[in-house]
């Protein structure tokens, strides 16, 4: 009989032991998180962010007393969350119910991004914001493709491919566009548009349909040649996608929390996840795959700059 009890002991040990081994998808993470805080004098909550002459350019916006219009501010801080300076911001970005902030050709540009119909500049040499000419912004580019992308809501979105070398065109549907991401040979497009996402994967841009560059329309792509779709979901939100050592991983959020996840077989999965839940916007997608964006932290009810460099990512919480 004592010796039946001492192999059960030794049985509830051992389990024991094999629980202890497990791990939490947090303690087998790949990447590096950090979370610090900047302590600035900021008023509102930080909209838009963009790396620029080497600093931080901040859009706030607060509620006004008698007006749902948001009154917009725009700080410039340094990587370490010193006060630089502030910027003036015309009526007519005061006015915008949606913009984002580019920065091309040594130049910041705050592009209105419901049916485009003004840019403003903040050149190399110039203080203010001013008017400028409409033009057209890549959303990535490589030694092949000028990439294009345009969204319009419900009723759809393109993206669009132009050959460097010959200029021709492709076009493909893709419903709201946020970041293109390359593997070796393969393009990798993310879509997010209210409670849907979806990831694009497309081999060969010459496959799609040949097309104008055309980002005035106010209907998406109907084409969907070309393309192959990895993930196609509702009522989840993949606000980024990055890639690490030539795998594709995502950041998103369900009803409960937020994650980073991988995809397999048609589905996301998550291998991370974050220790609060945030909701973040993709700003700033930088050549060597560094990435800054603005997050807000929906327990703490505060905003900040978040930055992802390959497996890095550090949370900068203003206060």
């Amino acid at each position: 009989m004592t010796k039946y009890i001492l192999i059960f002991y030794i049985l509830l040990i051992s389990i024991s032991c094999e629980k202890k081994k497990s791990v939490t998808p947090e303690e087998n993470s790949l990447f590096n998180i950090k979370i610090d805080t900047l302590n600035i004098h900021k008023n509102g909550d930080l909209t838009k962010v963009a790396l620029f002459r080497n600093n931080f350019y901040c859009m706030f916006e607060t509620s006004r007393m008698n007006t749902s219009q948001q009154f917009i501010k725009m700080f410039v801080i340094s990587q370490k969350g010193k006060f630089i300076e502030d910027i003036f911001v015309p009526n007519e970005i005061q006015n915008m119910p949606h913009y984002k902030l580019i920065v091309e050709n040594d130049s910041l540009y705050v592009k209105e991004s419901q049916f485009e119909e003004e840019n403003f500049v903040l050149g190399e040499y110039v203080a203010d914001l001013t008017l400028t000419k409409k033009k057209d912004f890549k959303i990535f580019k490589d030694k092949y493709y000028n990439i294009y992308s345009d969204c319009n809501g419900e009723f759809g979105g393109t993206i669009f491919f132009q050959n460097i070398k010959t200029k021709e065109v492709y076009e493909a549907s893709s419903a709201c566009p946020i970041i293109v991401n390359k593997i070796n040979k393969d393009y990798f497009i993310t879509n997010n548009l209210m409670s849907y996402s979806s990831i694009l994967k497309i081999s060969d841009p010459s496959k799609l349909k040949k097309s104008k560059l055309d980002l005035t329309k106010r209907q998406g792509s109907q084409y969907s040649n070309g393309i192959q779709t990895l993930l196609d979901v509702y009522d989840l939100n993949i606000e980024t996608s990055f890639v690490v050592n030539n795998k594709l991983y995502h950041i998103y959020s369900d009803k409960k929390n937020t994650y980073i996840g991988v995809i397999e077989k048609g589905k996301i999965k998550p291998i991370y996840k974050f220790a609060f839940k945030f909701f973040t916007n993709l700003n700033q997608n930088l050549e060597n795959g560094k990435q800054i964006l603005n997050f807000y932290n929906t327990g703490k009810k505060e905003s900040g700059i978040l930055i992802i460099d390959n497996m890095n990512i550090d949370f900068h919480a203003l206060k």
